[in-house]
């Protein structure tokens, strides 16, 4: 019989701000690096049900939503375990054990065990999701400093085990980092192409808002198709006719207007 994973108290800030890996085989567990290098296979959190659970027709499909004060996060059920779905109503404070699992970059639970619980718990579980960070902190300070020296090599894992700092910690944070490098690199390669969007956008000109104006409201005045010619002479007073020219021009890209023969224009 397959050996269970031990579940990590966390808050479900921790679980939203972490990142989840899918592992390639089947047989390979997925799992969340939270930001202070933990692997999290299965979590437990306390948190008030602050949405009516639902449950499909056919019962194979069920979710309620968590609050515990740093984030919201769906926990969802299918086939058998929706019978946990239906333990929990709106405004119940719960605990809920499970695997963490991403639909859509949004993460989720898939529930594994739930229980409704006593407000005094919410008190424990901080208490004890705060031992487990901190006696964490301790290891992945010594491990970072280590990892910021000599990064994954024999020297770092001699050290690393010298120093009471598993291998695995050093991989984890490793691999974190490559995760942070990956997601800023998405992140600037966003914001360079925000920038290139936000460059190509053509400089407002007011006086060409002006004219464009001025056209339409003769056109519209008219309520019939005006020529090139009465349209410059009709507004010469007040704009250049280079300035008349790009405004029809504008005016027929946007399909403000249209030619219903050459060089007569009408609005649509």
């Amino acid at each position: 019989m397959k050996k269970r994973l031990p579940a990590n108290r966390l808050y479900i800030s921790d679980i939203l701000d972490g990142y989840y890996i899918k592992s390639d085989g089947d047989l390979e567990p997925n799992y969340l690096i939270t930001k202070d290098a933990r692997k999290v296979y299965r979590v437990k959190i306390v948190a008030t049900v602050v949405r009516e659970p639902f449950i499909s027709e056919d019962e194979t499909y069920g979710k309620f939503q968590l609050d515990d004060g740093t984030g919201t996060i769906w926990a969802l059920a299918f086939r058998d375990d929706t019978r946990f779905v239906k333990l929990v109503k709106k405004g119940d404070l719960v605990q809920v054990i499970g695997k963490v699992a991403e639909w859509r970059d949004d993460k989720q639970i898939l529930v594994e065990g739930v229980a409704k619980v006593d407000p005094n718990m919410m008190i424990l579980h901080r208490f004890e999701t705060l031992k487990e960070k901190a006696e964490h902190a301790a290891k992945a300070r010594a491990a970072f400093e280590i990892y910021n020296l000599y990064g994954i090599t024999a020297k770092a894992k001699v050290i690393a085990k010298n120093k009471g700092v598993s291998e695995d910690l050093l991989l984890t944070i490793d691999e974190l980092y490559t995760l942070m490098l990956e997601h800023r690199n998405a992140e600037v390669e966003e914001e360079l192409f925000e920038e290139e969007i936000e460059e190509e956008k053509p400089e407002e000109n007011p006086e060409l808002e002006k004219a464009k104006k001025a056209v339409m409201d003769l056109l519209k005045e008219k309520a019939k198709p005006l020529s090139h010619r009465f349209i410059v002479k009709k507004l010469s007073q007040e704009f250049s006719e280079e300035l008349i020219e790009e405004a029809i021009t504008r005016l027929l890209a946007e399909g403000e207007i249209y030619e219903p023969e050459t060089g007569y224009y009408e609005p649509l």
